[in-house]
């Protein structure tokens, strides 16, 4: 294979002599055994009761907000040791970093305030006062805007970090106190635990467009690189709550956490570390199989959690004993599933993996190979089958195997039902093979998010769509399968029924004029259903059956709706 190209990132020099040899450590993919997690690297003491912890974009420096202390503390992630202490206005809790490190954005909870912290100098260059308890807060892609949970206020304020003044307020109602944006900026999302919902926020219109609900004190809760998934942890409900951001809907509610406070992604989203108050633990889940893989325990009431950009470390703020502990982020491959042809694009991450001159996935190559750092490589795979070892070899040697799974593409066996209103919100099951990793169902030209019961069965909640026929496809890391069609039917209606009277014995036969009557699924008489026959769209053959003498609706309904005609039909 041709020599792989060496990244912009700065490689690690190997020791001298011999250089040692490439390791990867388990993947996801491994099902890491809870024991198996690797120990914490280290525990730094910070100021008193630490909440959150930001990490600056290169990498280098790690910012803890200090409740008791009134202070930020700087941590150098390189001598993982604090080197340097900011002052702040009384009780800080949430911190935002702009987009490019140059500024640092804390939410004083117990003064009222937001400070602004040059990160060159360490210094507050400005404050915004009235804030209203502001607890947690997060900077717009741009870094034009900060949008703040203001918990006395009942609203988010949004402030020009131009100017830094306050030039939106946003009512959210009772107790904001959890904030995130998604990576497009256009939305942002606010947990209120006093009232168990969360705000969905249109950032451009500042204006809450859904309140989601059925939530159990949602705390710090994290969206994947894509914006489609939210992930909330239920500090009162011990779960961690998985939403489709599309439509709002729970995907999975993984159980098992105790009190999980915050949640935090790898930058690929594939991991998502939570931390757990009650028994002071980070959980690892693998965000793809929606199950734990891994465990750190030992921790001391663990509160905020970030992650390295290398991915190599996390951060995770001890608020028991006022320490940070920084974890070994699990590494391999990422992601570890493909379609048997190739073509997945893979992030590989280990350590001296300097020099690299092939990655072996089985008795095949991988292409398109990248050495990003010492710790990092990027590739595409080749096709295969099955399960297969991956190795790397380096001057130094070759790394023991680690696997990657090869997903056969996904066959689709029925749908049902095979129609629903064009207002869409009818509950779909789809059945078949190698269904397990579907993420998207498209119906026509709508893509949406399906449930995965397991590999043979998914549902969905069918969206909207004009009357008439759709092809429904799955599309899983396997591939796409055609699911069929499914057809959108609109609301009947009913304008004539001929004769309107019969005798009260029943048997009379009723033609029933209208439109959309074709995919009629039932017809009655008051509320006595009726045999029928659809002769045509417009036209229904209905048989009165026996009622006491007087007057009753007549009702037709299909899988678009329900229609009364305009007279009712009277028992004589």
């Amino acid at each position: 294979m041709p020599a792989p190209q060496q990244g912009t990132g700065p490689p690690t020099t190997p020791a001298p002599g011999h250089p040692p040899p490439p390791r990867l450590r388990a993947p996801a993919a491994a099902r890491v055994p809870r024991s198996a997690a690797p120990p914490p690297v280290v525990t730094v003491p910070v100021g008193n009761g630490p909440v959150s912890v930001v990490i600056s974009p290169d990498g280098g420096r790690a910012y803890v907000t200090d409740y008791g202390s009134s202070a930020v503390s700087v941590l150098s992630t390189v001598t993982k040791a604090v080197t340097a202490t900011i002052p702040v206005a009384a009780g800080p809790w949430g911190a935002a970093l702009s987009p490019d490190g140059r500024r640092l954005y804390v939410a004083s909870l117990g003064a009222g305030t937001v400070s602004t912290i040059d990160t060159a100098t360490n210094a507050v260059i400005g404050t915004v006062d009235h804030m209203g308890n502001p607890v947690e807060l997060a900077v717009t892609p741009d870094g034009a805007r900060l949008f703040v949970a203001c918990q006395s206020l009942n609203a988010v304020r949004v402030i020009d970090t131009a100017g830094n003044t306050v030039t939106e307020e946003i009512p959210v109602g009772m107790g904001p106190r959890s904030l995130l944006i998604t990576p497009d900026g256009s939305r942002a999302y606010v947990g209120k635990e006093a009232v168990n919902t969360i705000s969905v926020i249109d950032t451009a219109a500042y204006a809450v467009i859904d309140e989601l609900t059925g939530f159990h004190f949602p705390r710090s809760s994290a969206v994947t690189p894509d914006g489609r998934r939210l992930f909330v942890p239920n500090y009162g409900g011990n779960t961690v709550d998985v939403l489709d951001t599309a439509t709002g809907t729970v995907l999975a509610s993984l159980p098992g956490f105790s009190l999980p406070f915050a949640v935090a992604l790898t930058k690929d989203g594939l991991l998502a570390y939570v931390s757990c108050n009650g028994d002071s633990t980070v959980r690892v889940v693998d965000t793809a199989g929606y199950r734990v893989i891994a465990e750190h325990a030992g921790l001391n009431v663990p509160y905020g959690v970030a992650i390295t950009p290398d991915q190599q470390s996390v951060y995770v703020v001890n608020n028991g004993d006022s320490t940070v502990t920084v974890l070994a982020g699990l590494t391999g491959l990422h992601p570890y599933q493909g379609p048997t042809g190739g073509g997945t694009r893979v992030t590989l991450l280990g350590s001296h993996l300097t020099g690299a001159t092939a990655v072996h996935f089985g008795p095949r190559l991988a292409t398109e190979v990248v050495v990003v750092s010492d710790h990092e490589i990027t590739l595409v795979t080749p096709a295969g089958h099955g399960v297969v070892d991956v190795t790397v070899t380096t001057p130094g040697g070759t790394s023991a195997p680690m696997p990657f799974y090869y997903l056969p593409p996904p066959r689709v066996t029925g749908l049902f039902p095979a129609s629903g209103p064009v207002t869409g919100g009818t509950a779909v099951t789809l059945t078949g093979t190698a269904l397990a990793t579907a993420r998207t169902l498209g119906f026509g030209g709508t893509a949406v998010t399906p449930v995965v019961l397991s590999d043979s069965v998914l549902t969905v909640t069918a969206p909207p769509g004009p009357a008439g026929g759709v092809p429904v496809t799955v599309t899983t890391i396997g591939g796409i399968a055609d699911g069929g069609t499914y057809t959108y039917v609109g609301p009947p209606d009913l304008n004539a029924l001929v004769p309107a009277a019969g005798s009260r014995a029943g048997g009379t036969v009723v033609a029933l004029v209208g439109s959309g009557l074709a995919q009629t699924t039932g017809v009655l008489f008051g509320t006595t259903p009726a045999a029928f026959s659809a002769v045509s769209d417009s036209l229904l053959q209905a048989v009165a059956p026996a009622h006491a003498p007087g007057t009753v609706p007549v009702t037709v309904t299909s899988a678009g709706g329900s229609a009364t005609a305009p007279r009712p039909y009277t028992y004589t």
